[in-house]
């Protein structure tokens, strides 16, 4: 998937890669930690972006320990952000994920 390179300016040619760009990314983060409150992974964008995105980011799985946290993207940059996962009581306790699927989304802002 891949976003324009720079955004639309006169003089620049229509290309099939112009024409069939999407202003939109999404992926899937396998997450994993040992007995924490809270986690943070680097996420790199498969293609980096014109300008910073609006980010969404998205527990797949609310069964188990997933149910009790919660995921956002945090320091978005145009090349990529960091997956912020926190317990949201922890009054709970620590606790332990293996591969536990994060999506999230990108998108360009509108004008």
């Amino acid at each position: 998937m891949t976003v324009p390179a720079t955004l639309w300016q006169p003089g620049m040619r229509i290309t099939d890669a112009r024409l069939n760009a999407k202003d939109y990314q999404a992926d899937v983060v396998l997450v994993s930690f040992t007995s924490q409150t809270s986690h943070t992974q680097a996420v790199v964008f498969p293609e980096p972006f014109p300008v910073v995105p609006i980010m969404n980011a998205e527990i797949a799985s609310g069964s188990g320990v997933t149910g009790r946290f919660e995921a956002r993207p945090i320091n978005v940059t145009t090349t990529g952000f960091t997956l912020f996962v926190l317990l949201t009581d922890t009054a709970e306790g620590a606790d332990t994920w293996s591969n536990q699927p994060v999506h999230w989304t990108a998108r360009m802002p509108t004008t």
